[in-house]
């Protein structure tokens, strides 16, 4: 391909900062056949990434953001449910909501049992959703709760500041996934009134949220009509991709997703004798399986020697990935070949 000139990037309404594109050379030659190994999704530590300035900070350890809270209605209308019991409502009927984790994506932390401890405090503060739980989980109050139950509050905190309603009218609208069983679920979209009141507008069976925790903001993906910006990627657009035979071929995107990165993120700057540069999360794989996190100046990747692949902030931003259809699910992100962290949809 030569040395590329950076796609304009598309702002997406969700992102959380300003350009934040990989800096480097374009990805020497057309995309190669390759061993490939079995695309599965990682949903372990991974961190997203951005070139920071020379000299920049050690990122401070990671911490869960608090959920944002949903707008309320102004004036409540008389009766009318608080936010987190509207949420309760919806969940009673729909089941759990099935989302992406803020303690996983885009990037794992520490685990539940040691977060669920340090942001209890947190959560008491919040009395209107905590007395919510509560009364949902059957707990009485008390000054002091085992870590079972603090573990049982925590997850409900969680979900449901990541379950959103967004005013219109005298209504609230949502639009979320839901699962009786962390196996199958339902896209629902519709309205609940204050009082708790459902309608709903569209019910269809889903897979999974997609939960990218990768690639930075104009990453270039390979397509056959030349380098996009992974942003700019939608689903049905055409990317290259490998057969099982490690094969080029011509690949339709089925799966894209994006989500907010924390501002502690870092990431592996991995650069290759020939030039290709690459800012990914240390837990993305290579389409080889090897995790980018694993690899150290002196390995081959794609047949070039890796020169550097120390570990950078990334700041902050959006996170994005993409699945391509085929029996592998890899493609190339500047000119590095990749497996896909997101699962397909059902």
């Amino acid at each position: 391909m030569g040395r590329l000139a950076r796609l304009a990037v598309l702002v997406l309404a969700t992102a959380a900062c300003g350009d934040l594109a990989a800096s480097g050379v374009g990805a020497p030659g057309s995309p190669t056949a390759l061993p490939i190994a079995s695309a599965t999704a990682i949903s372990a530590t991974i961190q997203p990434v951005t070139p920071p300035p020379s000299g920049a900070p050690t990122p401070s350890p990671a911490v869960t953001p608090a959920p944002t809270p949903s707008p309320t209605i102004v004036p409540a209308a008389s009766g009318a449910l608080t936010l987190a019991q509207l949420k309760y409502r919806l969940i009673d009927r729909f089941g759990r909501l099935w989302y992406c984790d803020p303690d996983f994506y885009p990037v794992a932390r520490a685990d539940q049992d040691s977060l669920a401890e340090s942001r209890f405090p947190d959560i008491q503060k919040d009395s209107e959703t905590f007395n919510a739980i509560l009364a949902h989980l059957g707990y009485a109050a008390s000054n002091a709760y085992t870590h079972a139950q603090k573990l049982a509050i925590y997850s409900d905190w969680k979900m449901l500041g990541a379950l959103q309603l967004g005013p219109a009218g005298a209504v609230y609208r949502f639009t979320a996934r839901f699962t009786p069983d962390q196996k199958s679920g339902s896209l629902v979209d519709g309205t609940i009134d204050q009082r708790g009141q459902i309608a709903v507008a569209s019910q269809t069976a889903s897979g999974p949220p997609p939960c990218p925790i990768c690639l930075a903001r104009g990453t270039r993906i390979a397509t056959p009509a030349g380098p996009v910006a992974v942003e700019e990627l939608g689903e049905g657009m055409t990317v290259w991709s490998a057969d099982a035979s490690g094969e080029r071929i011509a690949a339709i995107v089925s799966v894209v997703g994006s989500m907010t990165a924390p501002p502690d993120h870092t990431v592996v700057h991995l650069v290759l004798a020939d030039g290709r540069e690459l800012y990914a999360s240390p837990g993305h794989p290579l389409a080889d399986g090897r995790l980018l996190g694993a690899i150290a100046p002196g390995d081959t990747v794609d047949g070039a020697v890796v020169t550097n692949a120390e570990r950078v902030p990334y700041g902050s931003g959006t996170t994005f990935d993409l699945l391509p259809s085929g029996p592998t699910g890899m493609y190339w992100a500047d000119g590095v070949p990749l497996a896909s962290t997101l699962r397909p949809q059902r």
